[in-house]
């Protein structure tokens, strides 16, 4: 019981059981189309989006994003994104950050 409410408490991606080719197969399937597949924010479908897709690959995108500000994002989207709380699951999600991270130079 105790453990239930710590893992609670720390939020999405405390445990660390990410799925990093889980993550890649979504982000392939449902996210390189405007994120680029090197993540750079250059997909085929990025062309006019406001805001642009962010380059995962340029450090400063990486200032003061932590996992549950990310997780939040890909959840309930932001600016051009959806959110893919109705199409994938928590683990998932995190499963796809797991994934995104890698881009991080």
């Amino acid at each position: 019981m105790v453990l239930l409410a710590l893992v609670a408490a720390i939020g999405p991606l405390a445990s660390g059981w990410a799925d990093g080719e889980g993550g890649k197969r979504i982000y392939l399937a449902r996210c390189q189309s405007c994120h680029g597949v090197h993540g750079d924010g250059k997909g085929p479908k990025a062309r006019g989006l406001v805001p642009p897709p962010p380059d995962f690959t340029d450090p400063s995108y990486w200032q003061n994003k932590t996992d549950p500000y990310l997780f939040h994002v890909i959840q309930n989207g932001m600016g051009a994104m959806p959110g893919w709380s109705d199409t994938l699951s928590p683990d998932s999600i995190e499963d796809v950050l797991s994934y995104i991270r890698t881009f991080r130079p």
